[in-house]
Order: C-alpha cells, then sequence, then structure tokens
C-alpha cells in the first residue's frame, strides 16, 4: 500500500466472499438445498444446473451480460436459458438473501460506517446484483456497481468497473483501495487498473483485522 490505510479517499469494496462469511453463507444453503430436494427429488438436476452456472461465470471472460451466461449454460445442460434464469435467481439471488445477515463481517460493516462518517466515499464493485444483498446485510455505500452497468461491460478480473469508478468520482489510483477476497479475481483486477488491494481471508475467523486498524 502507498498510504495508510486510514488515508485513501475512496474504498472499493467486493462484496460476495468479502462483506460476509462465504463458506458460512454456503453452509446454510447448503442445507437449505438439501431439505428441499430431499421434498422434491424430481428436481434434483437443478443442483447440476447451479454448480455448472457458477463454474462458467467464475471462469467467464466475455461481457458481463447474465443472459449470454444463462445462454452459455442452457446450451450446456440441454435446457432452456429461461430454467437456468428461474434456477439462479430462486437460489442465488433470492433464497440466501434471509441468511446473510447470519454470515455478515460486522467488525467490517462498522469500519464502513465509520469511513463515510469521517468523509470517506465507499462502493461496492461486485460481478452479481448488489442492492438486494446490501440491504439485507444492513450495509449503506455512497455506489454500488455491477453487472447491469452498461458501462463496465466485463466482469472481475477486468479494471473495467475500477475505471469506471475512478471516472465517476474524479480520483486517481493512488487514492483509491480494494478490499476482496480473491486474489485471482479482486487482486488482479486491482493490479490491472493501478490501485492498491487488501485480499481478506473467506473465513472470517481467519481475517486478520490489525491488517486495516480495526
Amino acid at each position: 500500500m502507498r498510504r495508510s490505510v486510514n488515508d485513501y479517499k475512496l474504498y472499493v469494496f467486493d462484496l460476495d466472499g468479502t462483506l460476509y462469511d462465504q463458506p458460512k453463507l454456503r453452509l446454510i444453503m447448503a442445507m437449505r438445498l438439501m431439505l428441499y430436494y430431499m421434498r422434491h427429488p424430481l428436481s434434483v438436476k437443478e443442483l447440476i444446473v447451479l454448480q455448472h452456472f457458477r463454474k462458467v461465470k467464475d471462469n467467464w471472460t466475455g461481457s458481463s451480460s447474465e443472459e449470454d451466461i444463462y445462454e452459455k449454460v442452457a446450451k450446456d445442460k440441454c435446457i432452456e436459458p429461461d430454467k437456468v434464469a428461474g434456477i439462479v435467481k430462486k437460489w442465488i439471488y433470492d433464497n440466501p438473501l434471509s441468511a446473510l445477515v447470519k454470515a455478515r463481517d460486522d467488525k467490517l460493516a462498522m469500519w464502513i460506517d465509520k469511513l463515510r462518517q469521517s468523509g470517506k466515499t465507499v462502493v461496492v464493485l461486485s460481478d452479481y446484483p448488489t442492492k438486494d444483498k446490501l440491504d439485507a446485510l444492513g450495509i449503506k455505500v455512497d455506489g454500488q456497481y455491477g453487472p447491469d452497468d452498461t458501462r463496465i461491460g466485463e466482469l472481475k478480473p477486468s479494471p473495467a468497473g475500477l475505471r469506471v469508478i475512478m471516472q465517476d468520482y474524479g480520483v486517481s489510483c493512488e487514492e483509491v483501495i480494494m478490499f476482496g477476497d480473491r486474489e485471482e479475481k479482486d487482486g488482479v483486477c486491482a493490479d490491472a487498473a493501478g490501485v492498491d488491494r487488501i485480499i481478506l481471508k473467506r473465513r472470517l475467523s481467519k481475517r486478520n483485522y490489525n491488517e486495516i486498524g480495526i
């Protein structure tokens, strides 16, 4: 880092796996999925679609359009894109919302509040929709940037999102720091945009909060 962690102007946070304990959330969701498909065994093939969607999106290098990803998954699994979209909406976007608060990083959430109270700008940059998740987490930020922003057009590790953010707020790369949980996504994204970054452990119990002074 080029300065003390509290001396930047703009703070960019990844959402999934950064603002909450993703392994804990996935354990909760695994239990929900297991119970649901025990009751609905004829629908168990939806699990394969979910797993494939995550794999395809994690390795996606094209546009940030969810429709394009749905098309790819649908083609691979020989089902309709609308069916893929419905499964993803149910189990990745909607159902986890009620469990997010149980996995929230409370220390990071409180620090974000302090940053904003001190006049710092805090935004979220994610490859997934952000509004509903931030509402569920009870975290307020100054800006939200996700795959529905047509100006970005690419998923991380592309630096396009960071460049749009810096342009919107009129700051240089030296004035920005990014927080994420994946070196191959968030770390590469930050490096490509020339901004400082801190990569946090996914499990809250393994995070070194001294690193960020909280």
